[in-house]
This record gives structure tokens, sequence and C-alpha cells, in this order.
């Protein structure tokens, strides 16, 4: 197996500007998201917007950024979820490296691909809140957050995450941001499509 490795190049005034936009576009979401969960307004079918958003960067980002968006993602569903501080963000962080070099060396961005790993991301989640925040605890009526809370809450997530995922890639699509084939470049990928292609 070849892996492709970064490449370093100097970015131009307006790619720089289109970057920082995309990024501030991001942060908004974020804090866009954050305010939905703590309203609640989708009652116990509340979904974690968060998580999908910071699965959706990583698909389009290098390891470094995928990995600082998605410890600021993991801190807030730990305060929008009310969970011990870093409680999300540790896994969330590891989720979206592994994402963004997945994408680098094995699987292509697409919506399937994104769902297997939303699927994983949010199976992690929501076990893990059970386990240390329910079972172990030995939380009275455990069965009841389970099936009222914790499965609508983890239903609903996967539901709303293709919707966050066009979110971002129209983004970055429209920015114009070519950060994908600068990070992930390969100078035998043209000849390598080209031989598949015939």
């Amino acid at each position: 197996m070849k892996f492709k490795l970064p490449v370093k190049e100097e970015l131009s005034r307006t790619e720089k500007h289109y970057r920082l936009a995309k990024w501030i576009i991001f942060s908004f979401m974020l804090l866009f998201f954050y305010t939905i969960m703590r309203v609640g307004i989708f009652s116990k079918w509340q979904p974690v917007f968060i998580i999908p958003l910071a699965i959706s960067v990583s698909f389009f980002e290098s390891e470094l950024p995928s990995c600082v968006f998605a410890l600021f993602c993991g801190f807030l569903t730990d305060i929008g979820c009310g969970y011990i501080f870093g409680f999300s963000a540790v896994w969330l962080m590891a989720v979206c490296v592994a994402a963004s070099l997945l994408v680098r060396n094995l699987i292509r961005v697409n919506p399937i691909n994104y769902m297997i790993v939303v699927l994983t991301a949010v199976l992690i989640e929501f076990s893990m809140d059970y386990l240390f925040n329910v079972f172990l605890w030995n939380v009275p009526k455990g069965e009841v957050i389970l099936t009222s809370v914790i499965i609508p809450t983890s239903v609903a997530t996967v539901v709303v995450s293709p919707a966050v995922y066009y979110l971002v890639r129209f983004v970055e699509k429209r920015l114009g941001s070519e950060d994908m084939d600068i990070v992930y470049y390969d100078e035998n990928t043209d000849a390598e499509e080209k031989e598949d292609e015939q």
C-alpha cells in the first residue's frame, strides 16, 4: 500500500481568505448547532448535530485541523449533554483524525463512507454514555434512560447527519478552497485514475 504524504504549497492571498472564511463559517455552524442542542427543540429526539459536523469537516480537511476542530466539538458536546469535561472530546478527536487518515489513504469522500464513520462514532459515543454514566453507577431506571433518551438521540443524530454532510460539502465547494487537492496530492494519482478509466 502506498501512503500519500502532505505536500506544502504556498497559498495565494485569495486562497488564504477563502480558508479563513471557511473556518469562520464552520465555527458559526458549530455555535448554531450547539445552541439548537441546548434549547432542545426536538424533545427526546434531539439530535447531537455537533458529532456529524466534526466528522464531515474531517472528511474534507487534513489531520491537524480535523483534530483541533473535533476537540472543540467534543468540548461543546460535553457541555451540552452534561458529560464530564473531555468525555466526548477525546474519542471524537480520535475518530476525526482516523477519518482524515482513511480519506487520505483508503476511502473516497462520499456519503456512504461518511455514514459508516458516523454510525461508528454514534455507536461509540452513546455506548460509552450508557456504560459510564448509567450502567456503572447503577442509576435507577437505567433501561428507561436507554430507551427514552439515549436510543432516540442516537437515531436522530444519524438521521440528520446526511444534511450536515451536504452542508459542509456545499461550503467547501462554494469557497473554492482546494485543501483536499493540496493536502492529498499524489503525483501518480492522475496516471492511476486514467488507467482505471481504461
